[in-house]
């Protein structure tokens, strides 16, 4: 396996139409980065006692042809990118996990080569997103936001107390790809029963002022950092996930924060990121906080 740095973009490759568009953005990404791209293709767990002699052999070849095809993909149109792959014998859930322990970002496609095709993520996407070390992309929607004369904003879903993490690297992609910064903040009314609000509507100015000013806080440290990125804030009484997705539809990416320590038999991604990687109609960022 090559030594990667610290700084470079891996995409999980392969043969699927989903993966194709995640070479794609993983690819526009390192360009705007200026870093490397690095492609890998998990060709699961090498059996070396297998009935069928040869046939390990093969696999790795087809598969090398299609990094190498994949590569050249990768290159055209994207002068100065330096594009490596490899082929491994490993699951492909191990094998990203692994290296994302190591470089910037992971990328990977919605589905895989799954005989499920009508599944909204796939077992790896979400597994990935569910547990990486380090930031994870799955691309949905398509590359056609990018093309438009109005650049696509960059969504950040700004929870109370949210990590620095995911505000840095909202600004972060909000300024590398020129685009402005739209920031969500869901609340709602606690309910004493169904139908019947136990905080009345005239204080929903006083509250919405402190979650505004909760945000200003929240977002301080990017606003410094990237002064440059024009910044726009929304805060709807509505359900965060429902927020979110409504602001996938026009947008270039949304940027989620996802707890790595959560209570026992809870599941490992919380409602909201689970609900937007599954719904959202353009690629979702997930970092770990």
């Amino acid at each position: 396996m090559n030594t990667l740095s610290a700084d470079i973009v891996v995409v999980g490759f392969d043969r699927s139409q989903a993966a194709s568009q995640a070479l794609d953005w993983a690819a526009d990404e390192a360009a705007r980065r200026e870093t490397e791209l690095h492609i890998v293709h998990a060709l699961g767990v090498y059996m070396p006692d297998t009935t069928y002699q040869g046939v390990p052999d093969q696999h790795l070849l087809e598969a090398e042809e299609d990094l190498e095809r994949s590569a050249r993909r990768a290159q055209e149109g994207r002068d100065g990118l330096v594009v490596t792959w490899e082929a491994v014998w490993d699951e492909p859930v191990t094998a990203l996990l692994r290296m994302a322990r190591q470089v910037a970002l992971v990328v990977v496609g919605a589905r895989g080569l799954n005989r499920f095709s009508a599944v909204l993520l796939g077992s790896v996407s979400q597994r990935v997103a569910a547990h990486s070390a380090g930031p994870v992309v799955v691309v949905r929607g398509t590359q056609d936001k990018a093309n438009t004369t109005i650049p696509s904003a960059v969504v950040l879903g700004a929870a109370p107390g949210e990590s620095p993490e995911a505000v840095e690297f909202a600004f972060a992609e909000a300024a590398r790809w020129h685009a402005p910064l739209h920031v969500v903040r869901a609340w709602s009314y606690p309910q004493a029963l169904p139908g019947y609000l136990a905080v009345p509507p005239p204080d929903a100015e006083e509250h919405v002022a402190k979650e505004r000013a909760e945000l200003a806080e929240t977002l301080a440290s990017g606003r410094y950092a990237f002064p440059d990125v024009d910044v726009t804030e929304e805060i709807r009484l509505t359900e965060p996930e429902e927020a979110l997705i409504n602001a996938s539809h026009t947008a270039r990416l949304v940027v989620v924060g996802a707890r790595r320590q959560r209570p026992p038999l809870s599941m490992p991604l919380g409602k909201v990121v689970q609900r937007v990687l599954h719904h959202a109609s353009c690629p979702v960022a997930v970092i770990p906080i």
